[in-house]
């Protein structure tokens, strides 16, 4: 980035002058050290920040928060409706008692930005302009050319019970170089996979082969060895296996085969903690709640639902400026198709709250939510709790 430019966007800021001429000092006429063997050499850093600058992260925030600052947006942005009191299961797209307004277009992580369109007219206007815009200020979006493909990927989202194949998802090009951005089917951010059905198969489908992954480093030397007592195994196995297989859960809206699923891995688990084989199982008739007590561990149910019941009580306190906040009880005011909806997350929380003997009622389980100590204490794990199954 020039020299100018740098000032110019610290000094936007606030920042005082002589800090400002500081940093710009660290980046002028910076010089690179390596060395090959027994050969030292130095070359001139144009470009970048200085390998290992602490401030550099800094800086990039200040940039980028500059850059979206000053952009004058092409095309629409998507449009949502929340309501600070009340649930919106059963809502009609078209209300607006009490109803507010709100945009999401971009959703800002670090280095990461994901930005949403309405079409695809919208993605190729509002793509072609951001990557001018983020080259006035010295930022490089990546994009294809030729037989290798961009790192910027973008994705189509269809209607409910419309063929994905039948957009047009071919790349489109985005500069006059030959620049294009190609269009992907799965996309993992943050430990999280998304796809265009936007339901929870590829997450579950990636934790159990994770998990499976670790419990099988640990089973010689932990779960299948007889001089570990069951206690211990299932204390290593709580703070390893079932972290690695629940990560991420507290977003999931899990139907009953996914569910049964993940039932399935977790007593798979145990049996093998307890050296019983599901031949055992039915030739004694073991139960599994009683191998589940020999290692005092509880049914996958239990940490599952109590992951959910904590994240929503987080964003159940957060305050209506935020952006989760808003979509706890936010709706598209699209109309619905006829017949059963998909499952969703609200739907998912309601038997969580049900299963843990918690209102279901928004304003009843809200308002024990905003009590910390109170809601910790109803959706932690306890000993002897009959809400176990």
């Amino acid at each position: 980035m020039p020299r100018g430019a740098l000032w110019a966007i610290l000094s936007k800021f606030g920042f005082p002058h002589h800090f400002i001429n500081l940093v710009v000092r660290l980046h002028t006429n910076a010089k690179v050290e390596f060395t090959i063997g027994d050969t030292e050499s130095e070359v001139e850093s144009l470009i970048g920040v200085r390998q290992g600058s602490c401030e550099g992260p800094a800086l990039f925030l200040f940039i980028i928060q500059a850059a979206l600052e000053t952009m004058d947006w092409p095309v629409e942005k998507p449009e949502f409706c929340t309501r600070e009191e009340g649930t919106t299961m059963g809502e009609r797209s078209g209300r607006v008692r009490g109803v507010t307004l709100f945009n999401l277009w971009a959703s800002l992580y670090a280095d990461d930005c994901a930005i949403f369109f309405k079409t695809r007219q919208d993605l190729i206007t509002g793509s072609t302009y951001l990557f001018s815009h983020l080259a006035r200020f010295g930022l490089h979006m990546h994009v294809g050319h030729g037989s290798t493909k961009s790192k910027t990927e973008a994705m189509f989202f269809p209607k409910s019970r419309t063929p994905h194949e039948d957009a047009d998802t071919s790349s489109f090009f985005i500069d006059n170089d030959g620049g294009f951005v190609h269009f992907c089917t799965e996309f993992k951010y943050l430990g999280s996979i998304i796809t265009p059905c936007l339901t929870s198969d590829a997450d579950v489908d990636k934790r159990i082969k994770s998990a499976s992954a670790a419990f099988g480093a640990l089973r010689d030397c932990v779960f299948a060895n007889r001089d570990l007592g069951l206690q211990v195994k299932g204390r290593v196995y709580v703070a390893l296996v079932l972290t690695i297989l629940l990560y991420n859960s507290e977003i999931w809206c899990l139907r009953e085969d996914l569910l049964r699923r993940l039932k399935t891995f977790h007593h798979t688990c145990v049996r093998t903690m307890c050296r019983v084989t599901l031949a055992h199982t039915h030739r004694h008739r073991i139960r599994t709640t009683t191998l589940l007590d020999r290692v005092r561990i509880k049914p996958l149910t239990y940490y599952y639902r109590n992951r959910i019941l904590r994240w929503a009580g987080h964003v159940a306190r957060m305050p209506m400026t935020r952006i989760p906040r808003k979509f706890l009880t936010g709706w598209v005011a699209n109309p619905r198709p006829l017949g059963r909806p998909y499952m969703t997350w609200g739907h998912t929380l309601k038997k969580a709250l049900k299963a843990f003997d918690i209102p279901t009622d928004f304003e009843e389980w809200t308002a024990l939510a905003k009590n910390r100590n109170e809601w910790k204490h109803r959706t932690r794990p306890q000993e002897n709790d009959p809400h176990t199954t």
